[in-house]
């Protein structure tokens, strides 16, 4: 049976200007912070899933066990300097800083998400500053000891500009961390009737390729890979039931922050979703990468 086609402006991987790629990322994210609070749950608020290593978790321990992760990915220590591309409310690197004593800038294009992170930063007297910036406007040469994104590259459609820019902007040696979720064969990248209204509600601005095309992109930026960890979607379907909780048990305060319809659209994406992650459709990985001398051949 032929797939039903998919009108112009909804298709998936379309090229828009910069202003407005900014104007439709910001369409998912642009709700009062608190909304987003309620939905995760945890202490450090992080969309994206949690890392479950045993049943008795709870939503807080598990975020901690996932930024952790990134952390020792990242090899943090006091002293240095990390950026974080798409910084939401500020949690991860909040976290970040206060665990590994580095230093946190994190860039996000929301002026709420990012007065929300300040004042996270503020409570807990870490040295964190946001900036609201795209990631093509931030940056100075060799700046960075470790740049680190969790599920914010879906949002870039030119991967290998991204991943030179970030090069550029890195220290010789630094870590480049990049956990994102991946279609795990092409066939996937249109989910049907469903998928558009996923894709409706990020704006029509979601870019989700193969690992193998990251990887390829991330090759021929100059990053040498150090290492490909696999996350089981469990992790995913696990942290989904846990949200969808969350909302069914704040929804009045919820549709009081946003509205009804608003409510019933995050309650049917939260579901198609953890449908879509029960099935192969889907990987989560983490890309560990290096900046490496491009003269040195040794």
């Amino acid at each position: 049976m032929p797939r039903k086609e998919v009108a112009a402006e909804h298709q998936l991987y379309q090229s828009y200007d910069t202003p407005e790629e900014i104007e439709r990322i910001k369409v998912h994210y642009e709700k009062d912070p608190r909304f987003f609070d309620l939905l995760t749950g945890g202490t450090w608020h992080v969309y994206s899933h949690s890392l479950w290593t045993r049943d008795d978790m709870t939503s807080t321990q598990a975020e901690e066990a996932k930024l952790d992760l990134l952390g020792e990915a990242m090899q943090l220590k006091p002293g240095k300097r990390i950026l974080d591309v798409g910084a939401g409310w500020g949690g991860p690197l909040v976290y970040l800083c206060k665990q590994y004593g580095v230093t946190g800038v994190g860039i996000m294009l929301n002026e709420d998400q990012r007065a929300s992170a300040q004042a996270r930063a503020k409570e807990y007297g870490v040295d964190a500053t946001f900036y609201v910036s795209h990631w093509k406007d931030y940056g100075q040469s060799n700046e960075f000891d470790a740049v680190f994104s969790d599920e914010v590259m879906a949002h870039f459609p030119d991967l290998g500009a991204y991943f030179q820019h970030t090069w550029n902007i890195m220290k010789m040696g630094g870590r480049f961390v990049n956990k994102e979720l991946h279609y795990t064969h092409k066939r996937y990248s249109y989910f049907g009737r469903t998928g558009e209204h996923v894709h409706a509600l990020y704006g029509y601005a979601g870019y989700y390729v193969t690992l193998g095309e990251e990887l390829v992109a991330f090759n021929n930026s100059g990053f040498e890979l150090i290492q490909e960890i696999n996350l089981p979607m469990t992790h995913y379907q696990r942290t989904m039931d846990q949200w969808l909780k969350n909302m069914y048990s704040n929804q009045e305060e919820l549709k009081t922050l946003s509205n009804e319809q608003t409510y019933q659209d995050f309650r049917k994406y939260l579901k198609i979703m953890r449908r879509v992650f029960s099935t192969n459709a889907m990987s989560s990985n983490v890309v560990i990468g290096e900046k490496i001398d491009p003269d040195d051949h040794a």
